[in-house]
């Protein structure tokens, strides 16, 4: 074989793309190192040749636009609360900002058994349960949504553990074993989103909608909570960017931002907060954001695959002789997963004054979330829905 691995990696994308990974390629070495290099870089990487099959991805969309065609009224049905992170919602926060779009969150049941009725207090969980339309209102819809759930969740954990190879994690180790339990107890989420077209008016640069202080962007610049997110982006309409290279909370410079533009059947993988921290650093959580659109809609879905609320995400060691001496020490304080989503579930629905970061657990950090969280730790149940306003005080202690 001619080519390098990194020269392999350097044809597939230019300055401004983001890397292209194909992953039937049978050559694992040049696969891992393919992945360590765009998530510790971009943070973001496009996946072809993913496995879920084509059929499937075209219901998928087809089910997101009936839903939501479906009245408004019927929408608020199924509207999400402080004691149930599921269901729809056009009034989130990102960064303290309300966001330019719809959404439905479907989570995997607290039962782990998708046959059990949604409202079964069996499927209870901290995240709440599932709110679906009915089959009168929306036919097949449950049907399809949970096939592809279930394939994103099989795909997360084969790039998972893709991402511990790339670190030489070895299988069965103590390092290898968060996969283990991920895979049994994962506290993924699939979200619906619409992004309706968001006119400007140029003469007071303002926009027209019937909702009240619409802020200027699909969605804020944030970092995705959990271990690593696949989205299914809009074919047409590409208003997804991710910061180049960088760290900071806030950029304002537009040359700081690069379009994701997809391929076509290809899926956007980035990682998140919690493979930023098991990587010791040396995964990239990207800052990443949604334009609004003035004459298009847009459609897309993440799906965020995260570990078991109980579940300290702490560094991994890092032995290997390759691995400089600057991440052989750990960076990062363990993070109780249930925490960190309580945290950032309660930012989306109200002004906590702050949300919740990685840099909170940094080691040289004095923040006390650390220490808070094993104080909610004592008063939280995972197995019951979190009360956003019940800990409000813990929360904002």
């Amino acid at each position: 074989m001619s080519d390098s691995p990194s020269r392999m990696l350097d044809a597939d994308c230019g300055a401004d793309e983001i890397p292209v990974i194909d992953l039937s390629n049978p050559n694992v070495d040049v696969l891992k190192h393919q992945v360590y290099e765009a998530c510790s870089t971009w943070g973001f990487f496009q996946l072809i040749n993913h496995g879920i099959d084509a059929s499937l991805v075209a219901s998928f969309k087809e089910a997101m636009r009936d839903f939501f065609s479906l009245p408004y009224e019927t929408k608020l049905k199924l509207k999400r609360n402080s004691v149930n992170a599921r269901g729809y919602f056009d009034d989130e926060l990102t960064k303290r900002r309300r966001d330019w779009k719809e959404c439905l969150d479907v989570g995997m049941p607290g039962s782990g058994d998708w046959d059990v009725l949604d409202g079964d207090q069996s499927n209870s969980c901290l995240d709440g349960y599932n709110q679906f339309p009915s089959s009168s209102e929306c036919p097949k819809f449950r049907d399809v949504v949970v096939k592809y759930f279930n394939e994103c969740a099989r795909l997360s954990d084969q790039l998972a553990r893709l991402l511990a190879l790339s670190l030489e994690v070895q299988e069965g180790s103590e390092d290898g074993k968060l996969l283990d339990r991920m895979i049994q107890n994962h506290t993924s989420y699939l979200r619906l989103n619409f992004y309706p077209p968001c006119i400007v008016d140029s003469e007071t640069n303002e926009e027209k909608s019937d909702k009240e202080q619409p802020p200027p962007l699909g969605i804020s610049p944030h970092r995705d909570a959990g271990f690593l997110t696949i989205l299914l982006q809009d074919d047409d309409c590409h208003s997804l960017q991710v910061a180049r290279f960088e760290d900071e909370d806030n950029k304002d410079d537009n040359a700081d931002w690069v379009t994701v533009r997809p391929l076509p059947d290809s899926l956007t993988i980035n990682t998140g907060d919690m493979a930023m921290i098991w990587s010791n650093g040396r995964f990239r959580a990207p800052l990443h954001r949604v334009l609004t659109n003035t004459d298009k809609m847009r459609y897309s879905a993440p799906f965020f695959y995260n570990p078991g609320y109980s579940e300290f995400i702490a560094p991994l060691s890092c032995r290997a002789e390759d691995v400089d001496e600057s991440v052989k020490a750990a960076l990062y304080k363990p993070c109780l997963w249930g925490y960190f989503r309580a945290l950032r579930f309660a930012g989306d629905l109200t002004d906590l004054g702050v949300e919740i970061q990685t840099s909170h657990f940094k080691v040289d950090s004095d923040s006390d979330h650390a220490e808070k969280q094993m104080m909610l730790m004592e008063e939280v149940r995972f197995e019951e829905p979190f009360d956003v306003e019940k800990y409000r005080e813990v929360l904002e202690r």
